[in-house]
Formats: C-alpha cells, structure tokens, sequence
C-alpha cells in the first residue's frame, strides 16, 4: 500500500472498539481522534493534554455501538493550535475540540507528526 506524496509500506493496526457513554452524548466522526476511557471503550470527547489512542475510521453516534479504531499506522487528524514543521521529535495530544489534536514535543505526546496541511488544518501522524 502506498501513502502520502513519496509513498512506500504502511502497515496498521485496526481495533475494534465500542463507543462510550463518556460525559453525555455520543457524537463521533471519521477521521476524530479518540482516547481510551474504559475496556475497549472510546471517545472523542477529551481535555487538553489527552493522550490519543486512535482514529476513528467510521462516524458513530450511539454508545455500546462497535468502532474501528486504527491504533497504529499513518493517521490523519484535524488539528488546532499553533502551526509546526515536522522535526523528528513532536507528536500530538487531545484538545477540548472534540476530535481534534494539537502538536506537543512534551513527554505525554503520542505518534509523530509527519506532514501538517495548514490549508486543510490536517496533519498525518505516525502511530
């Protein structure tokens, strides 16, 4: 499988998970970042500095339904926050925006960002 503007192998993990009844409705959508809140359980809802489990690859809206989660391999997310470059070291954390990330070169970032799209507020990171 090729990916991005180079291309080569990609190899990912896919879980299947269940969407949590975590602090009122469920409301997630593909592409969203989502932490672990429980055994195989999902969200998209997080505070800032969150640790990101995945993405969501499909939209889920009612909680106990089952989610496919790509814990590891290229991910795309929306971002917030300030803009960065690719440097080797920064990854992302969870924002208050449900769903999206933000780049953090601290210890409790997850992944490694590997491109950053500012036009599409979209960034491909490394899990």
């Amino acid at each position: 499988m090729a990916f991005g503007d180079i291309g080569g192998p990609v190899t990912t993990l896919v879980l299947t998970c269940k969407a949590a009844d975590y602090q009122g409705l469920v409301d997630i959508r593909k592409g969203d970042a989502v932490k672990l809140v429980g055994s195989y359980e999902v969200s998209n809802k997080m505070t800032n500095g969150d640790t990101v489990f995945g993405e969501a690859l499909e939209d889920c809206s009612q909680a106990g339904t089952p989610i496919a989660v790509r814990v590891r391999g290229v991910c795309t997310f929306a971002f917030s926050g300030e803009l960065t470059v690719p440097d080797g070291k920064s990854g992302i954390v969870g924002t208050s925006q449900a769903g999206k990330v933000r780049p953090e070169a601290g210890v409790d970032r997850r992944g490694l960002i590997l491109r950053i799209r500012p036009a599409e507020k979209l960034m491909d990171v490394l899990l």
